[in-house]
């Protein structure tokens, strides 16, 4: 008879556990229904927004940059090549010459935050202070790791050198 009770109770625990869950689950899933459908709302939480996307990607399908897809293959190869010798000028603080390829890789359609910095560094050893600003902020936008720095710096290196032309 003892046997049977402790039965009869783990029977009903388990039976009160199971339906508990099955409250929670259907209430997640009506807040599911009316939850915002962003990805920073809470369907992200259920991963409702991925599907939501998925069924409607037609409608917001991105605009090509390109005039097709062997355009913007040919084109990413020749940013590759201008990339890695504009690298190579900069490293060897060649700098005239790392404007010139940094330049040309932008023309292709293709950037890296590294290229905007390396750039704006380049441009501001030349003595191109206008243009080395307008890079450092383009590193800093592109999420350059040490773009808000390096672009505070800048300034800071800027108005010095403001105040040493205007003494002359």
């Amino acid at each position: 008879m003892k046997k049977i009770m402790i039965l009869l109770a783990a029977l009903f625990c388990s039976t009160m556990s199971c339906m508990a869950q099955d409250a929670t689950l259907s209430q997640m899933q009506a807040e599911a229904r009316t939850a915002d459908r962003i990805p920073k709302g809470d369907r992200s939480h259920y991963g409702l927004w991925a599907k939501d996307f998925i069924n409607n990607w037609n409608k917001a399908k991105p605009k090509s940059q390109f005039a097709s897809a062997a355009d913007s293959i040919s084109k990413h190869k020749d940013f590759v090549i201008y990339y890695s010798m504009a690298y190579y000028a900069y490293r060897d603080r060649d700098y005239a010459h790392m404007v010139e390829y940094g330049d040309s890789a932008l023309h292709t359609g293709f950037d890296t935050p590294e290229l905007w910095f390396y750039l704006a560094n380049s441009l501001e050893q030349l003595g191109k202070y206008d243009c080395a600003l307008i890079a450092y902020q383009e590193a800093k936008d592109k999420g350059f790791s040490a773009g808000g720095k390096a672009l505070s710096e800048f300034k800071k290196r800027l108005k010095k050198i403001q105040k040493k032309q205007r003494k002359k």
